[in-house]
C-alpha cells in the first residue's frame, strides 16, 4: 500500500495550487520557446523573511545556518521539537516575504510561496519572473559571469575587481529581462507585460534606488529604460528554426519539487 499512496499523493492534481500555476506558465512559455537541453527543477520555499525568525527564535546555533529555514518546504505542517515556532514562522515569511526567486547553475530555480500570494491573479507578469530565471539557468550566467570577471579582472586589484563583477551582474540582469520579454512575447502575450510587471515588481518591493558601482542590479530607472529601449524595436518573428519538442512533468510532494524535461 505504501507505494500506491506515495504514487497517488504525487499526483498533478495534488500539487498545491502554487504548483498548478507554476505549471501552466511554464507550458504557455515552452509553446514557443526551446527550454534548452536539460531538466529544469522548480521548488516553491519559505521566503526570505524566515531567516530572521529563525535567528530570533534561536532556531539556528549559528546565523550561518539560518539560510537553512529560507529552503524549507511551506506546504509541510512540522511536528516535534520547536514545531509550534517554525510552523508559525512558516506562516509569517508567507505574510512578510516578498517577489523572490533564485536560479541555481544546475537548474534548480527556486520561488518563494509569497511570490504567489502578490502575484495572484496577475498570472502574465509571474510569468515574467519564471523567464528571467529561465534566462538565467539557460544561458549559464553563473558560470559565463565568473569566466568573463576571471579574464577581464585577472590583473585588478580586489576592489576594481569587485566592481567589475558588479557591472558583470548587472548586464546579465538586463539581458534576463529582455529575454523573458522575449519568450514571453514569443508565446503570444501582450508585448508591454514585462514593463509593467517591472514596474509592478519595482512598487511592491519598494525597489527605487539608483544605479551604483556596487550594485548587482541595475537601478530600477535605468533597468525599466533598457527593456523600454528593447521593446521598441522587438517584435514576434516566426522562429523556424524552433523544433516542435514534447516534454513531461514529474511532481514529488516529499522532495517539494516538480520537474520539467523533455521528452
Amino acid at each position: 500500500m505504501i507505494p500506491f499512496i506515495n504514487s497517488f499523493q504525487n499526483l498533478h492534481l495534488f500539487m498545491p495550487n502554487e504548483y498548478k500555476v507554476l505549471k501552466v506558465i511554464v507550458d504557455k512559455l515552452a509553446t514557443s520557446n526551446d527550454l534548452g537541453d536539460y531538466p529544469i527543477t522548480f521548488s516553491i520555499n519559505a521566503g526570505s523573511r524566515i531567516y530572521w525568525s529563525a535567528k530570533h527564535l534561536g532556531l539556528c546555533e549559528k546565523e550561518s545556518y539560518c539560510g537553512y529555514f529560507r529552503q524549507i518546504n511551506p506546504f509541510k505542517e512540522y511536528k516535534g521539537k520547536s514545531s509550534k515556532e517554525i510552523n508559525e514562522a512558516i506562516r509569517q515569511s508567507y505574510l512578510l516575504s516578498g517577489i523572490e526567486a533564485y536560479a541555481w547553475s544546475h537548474g534548480l530555480i527556486e520561488i518563494s510561496r509569497s511570490t504567489f500570494r502578490l502575484y495572484k491573479g496577475k498570472d502574465n507578469f509571474l510569468a515574467c519572473i519564471v523567464g528571467h530565471e529561465l534566462s538565467h539557468f539557460m544561458n549559464h550566467d553563473s558560470f559565463y559571469s565568473a569566466l568573463q570577471e576571471g579574464r577581464e579582472g585577472k590583473h585588478l586589484k580586489s576592489k576594481k575587481r569587485e566592481i567589475l563583477a558588479k557591472k558583470i551582474s548587472r548586464e546579465k540582469e538586463s539581458q534576463a529581462d529582455i529575454n523573458a520579454a522575449k519568450m514571453l512575447i514569443n508565446a503570444g502575450i501582450s508585448k508591454e507585460t514585462c514593463l509593467q510587471n517591472l514596474a509592478f515588481w519595482a512598487r511592491m518591493e519598494g525597489h527605487g534606488h539608483e544605479t551604483k558601482k556596487d550594485s548587482t542590479h541595475p537601478g530600477y530607472d535605468d533597468r525599466y529604460k533598457s527593456l523600454k529601449k528593447f521593446l521598441k524595436k522587438y517584435e514576434k518573428t516566426p522562429n523556424k528554426t524552433l523544433k516542435k519538442r514534447n516534454w513531461k512533468w514529474k511532481y514529488n510532494r516529499d522532495l517539494n519539487v516538480l520537474v520539467f524535461n523533455y521528452i
